[in-house]
């Protein structure tokens, strides 16, 4: 079977294939095939969130990863749901209900592990007039809400969790996937876009409420084009504040990145060397925001 986009094949059939012979997806670089006995939990999220990404319901042929959710028993009347990718469980299982975000965190840490040889950061990144914009931040920093605004206001996602450079050119690879929100932020988002295509909110996770919003399907065809870092900003929300900009220095900025690098380490001076040379021509910011509409104001005066 030829792959298609997901979204074209009827959501009894992907149920089916996920608790079959696995549901094959292709995730930008990336081809995965998922296998579930949370079918009935798993297909209207996954069909929802990557409609446009090519899939086939007949496994065939090499893929990346070999990814499965089972469920667990916990306790005498509890069951959990369990994560493995090739045989192996990297994550603990959680209730039955977190199936859909327990595969997305999943697959986040797949992908990052997979792209061991670039440079991997924690960061969203989102491209505007040919740069790239790199937003790190610990939870709680309002990354991912502004850049799920961003994302909804013109601008092309590159990914909402992980920055991958190239060593070779120092460009950024897209990995344009779900943007995860949680509590107010889902409110926010909401409020602000209306017609926002969103998972309904899962309330009941370590994280809070939990929902994602589906990536723009230009940004999915568009997977391929990788772009030079023309700016990195250090986002944090704090409530009712005014706008703060803060300029930083290449070497704070360099500081900062590995501080959300996972696998510098790894790499040694080759991986130090190539995100040097990465945002060797881009700007740095630490902004400390109470609005979104000051942070879009702002970005718009000075890319």
């Amino acid at each position: 079977m030829h792959p298609a986009p997901l979204g074209t094949y009827p959501l009894d059939d992907i149920s089916r294939a996920l608790a079959g012979k696995g549901l094959s997806l292709d995730v930008t670089g990336f081809r995965c095939r998922v296998r579930s006995d949370q079918g009935g939990t798993l297909a209207a999220p996954i069909r929802q969130l990557y409609a446009d990404y090519p899939a086939a319901l007949e496994p065939q042929g090499f893929h990346d990863l070999d990814i499965d959710l089972h469920r667990r028993r916990s306790g005498l009347f509890s069951r959990e749901v369990a994560f493995g990718w090739d045989g192996q469980s990297p994550f603990p299982s959680l209730p039955e209900s977190q199936a859909h975000p327990l595969f997305e965190w999943g697959l986040n840490w797949c992908i990052a592990t997979l792209s061991g040889e670039r440079v991997v950061i924690h960061a969203a990144v989102l491209e505007k007039d040919g740069g790239a914009l790199v937003l790190p931040g610990d939870p709680g920093s309002g990354k991912s809400t502004l850049c799920a605004e961003l994302c909804l206001s013109g601008w092309r996602l590159l990914s909402d969790e992980l920055t991958i450079i190239s060593r070779e050119n120092g460009l950024v690879q897209p990995i344009p996937r779900p943007i995860s929100l949680k509590d107010t932020s889902i409110r926010l988002i909401q409020g602000r876009h209306p017609g926002v295509e969103m998972t309904t909110p899962i309330t009941d996770t370590r994280k809070g409420a939990i929902a994602y919003v589906r990536p723009p399907a230009d940004a999915v065809r568009r997977w391929t084009e990788a772009v030079p870092i023309r700016h990195v900003l250090f986002p944090r929300y704090v409530a009712a504040s005014p706008l703060a900009a803060t300029p930083r220095s290449r070497a704070r900025v360099l500081t900062l990145l590995l501080e959300n690098t996972f696998n510098v380490g790894l790499l040694g001076t080759s991986g130090f060397t190539a995100l040097a040379q990465a945002i060797a021509g881009a700007g740095g910011h630490e902004i400390e925001y109470g609005s979104l509409d000051d942070v879009v104001a702002w970005l718009g005066s000075v890319w």
